[in-house]
């Protein structure tokens, strides 16, 4: 394995021992051993510090540089259009995920939970919680939601674009270097067991979201209307968090998948086309969640939309498939 070869040269170049390169990137003596016998692979950030300690790139890391420098170009590759992708752009590119997922999954939990003031300053003062009018706490509770919408914009829009430099990797094909897909193979296998993990837990959070509308329905006093209204809270906090979960794994497992060119990201799948009509789509849909949300201020009943846009979102894009493939 190059990397493994790698590391045991340029360590052994340093005069280092297995014990002190580990103190240096933070890991233990075992795991600088399993990387040198190929038994396992450093996680990102500790090829980038790798990299960083022995003062070489990545792409020297994880390349067999005698068998791709001066390599002439394939003209059939050339007549494909592939972009070649570097190393280092993918290192890169699999930092800057790692980095903006969290920010992304904070906005869009930020968006599922902002109604949730609203939800219950309206239903404070519809039941006598709190000695003010429904509408004054209603216009309260909606200047609250714009604020916290107006933050999750301001987390999501900068993280997005970081990794808008990398857009390509959704719409053209792509090359990679045996040993770079190699160690994109390794680190995607490595992460499925925690993937599913995370999948599982968010499906159960889901599911247990539902709870408190129960509880209120059968343990509490049907004619306290404010147990429901605590209970809808409750719901789109759990759902916040499940949510959140999904699209940090959801993220990751993408990355992988987009420079592996496999999932929604194979080259038959790679259609603008297809990107047009679901920019279109998300956005009536949320056009129709705000519209439908702001004349009612039903936010408890509007989040139903979201999952059922998900559901036929997913039935036209089969559907467009189906017709494209005849």
């Amino acid at each position: 394995m190059i990397l493994a070869d790698r590391i045991v040269e340029l360590r052994k170049k340093k005069g280092w021992s297995q014990e002190e390169l580990a103190e240096m990137i933070d890991v233990t003596r075992q795991s600088v051993s399993k990387w040198e016998s190929g038994q396992s692979l450093p996680d990102l950030d500790k090829i980038l510090k790798l990299a960083d300690i022995f003062g070489v790139s990545t792409d020297y890391l994880l390349k067999d540089k005698d068998t791709y420098e001066g390599q002439p170009i394939n003209r059939e590759e050339e007549k494909a259009q592939e972009k070649y992708v570097t190393t280092e752009e993918v290192t890169d590119f699999l930092r800057i995920k790692q980095q903006t997922a969290p920010k992304v999954a904070l906005g869009v939990s930020l968006c599922i939970v902002s109604p949730i003031i609203l939800i219950l300053l309206a239903g404070a003062a519809e039941y006598g919680i709190i000695n003010a009018t429904e509408d004054r706490m209603a216009m309260l509770g909606t200047a609250i939601l714009i604020l916290i919408v107006a933050a999750a914009m301001a987390i999501m829009i900068p993280a997005g674009m970081k990794s808008s430099k990398y857009e390509y990797l959704e719409k053209e094909p792509i090359a990679l270097d045996p040993e770079t897909k190699n160690m994109i193979s390794s680190l995607k296998d490595e992460f499925q067991a925690e993937f599913g993990r995370k999948i599982a837990l968010g499906v159960c959070l889901c599911v247990i979201s539902v709870m408190p509308l129960f509880i209120a329905g059968v343990v509490m006093d049907p004619e306290d209307g404010f147990h429901f209204v605590v209970a809808v809270a409750l719901l789109l906090l759990i759902v916040s968090v499940a949510v959140n979960i999904f699209v940090r794994a959801g993220i990751r497992q993408e990355s992988y998948e987009k420079l592996l060119e496999e999932g929604d990201y194979t080259r038959e799948e790679k259609d603008k086309l297809l990107d047009t009509i679901s920019g279109i789509y998300w956005l009536l849909v949320t056009a129709i969640y705000l519209a439908y949300s702001f004349a009612t201020f039903e936010w408890h009943r509007s989040w139903i939309i979201w999952p059922v846009a998900g559901v036929l979102y997913v039935i036209i894009r089969e559907i467009y498939k189906a017709i494209k493939n005849k």
